[in-house]
């Protein structure tokens, strides 16, 4: 049964449910959307696995990157958080369909995962949230930076060049 996590004035942060699959799998099929991503556009295995995987985290953490969904009930996204590599610290993660870019969206959803991070806090992590996104993804770089995240490295990530920043409790 879905649950609704979180809502601003634009969109709706919700759980996943098995019947989300396919728009799960078309958004991260798109080479536009996942062009900044390591893995490159998922192919139905990758798609079911880091499906599957979200849905085990929601169950496990009682968190995960959640579906995001426009005030229609479209799925136009995802959001919320995974485990840093050290298995210390949340980490906000968010993608939007391309047709979304540039509405100020992505700062809408990543400001309010931010606030429920700080209201939801998990005792068994550290309290700081972190985030990173590509070097060269600067509408990226700057939702993070106007959300209140401070840069701290540069450094690769998967092969590729990475920003990294960190977002404390004020």
């Amino acid at each position: 049964m879905r649950q609704t996590i979180l809502t601003t004035p634009r969109l709706i942060v919700t759980t996943w449910v098995p019947e989300d699959f396919a728009a799960f799998q078309a958004l991260h099929a798109d080479p536009l959307t996942m062009r900044f991503f390591a893995s490159g556009p998922y192919d139905q295995a990758r798609a079911e696995s880091r499906f599957a995987d979200f849905l085990a985290e929601q169950a496990q953490w009682g968190w995960t990157k959640w579906r995001v969904q426009d005030k229609g009930g479209t799925t136009v996204g995802r959001g919320g958080f995974g485990l840093s590599d050290d298995g210390q610290q949340r980490e906000l993660g968010y993608l939007l369909a391309p047709d979304l870019w540039g509405q100020g969206l992505a700062t809408e959803l990543a400001r309010a995962l931010a606030a429920w991070h700080f209201q939801h806090p998990d005792f068994r992590l550290s309290p700081d949230l972190l985030a990173f996104a590509h070097v060269e993804n600067r509408a990226s770089r700057r939702v993070l930076e106007k959300v209140g995240f401070t840069p701290t490295e540069e450094r690769d990530w998967q092969g590729q060049p990475h920003a990294f920043y960190r977002l404390s409790a004020c």
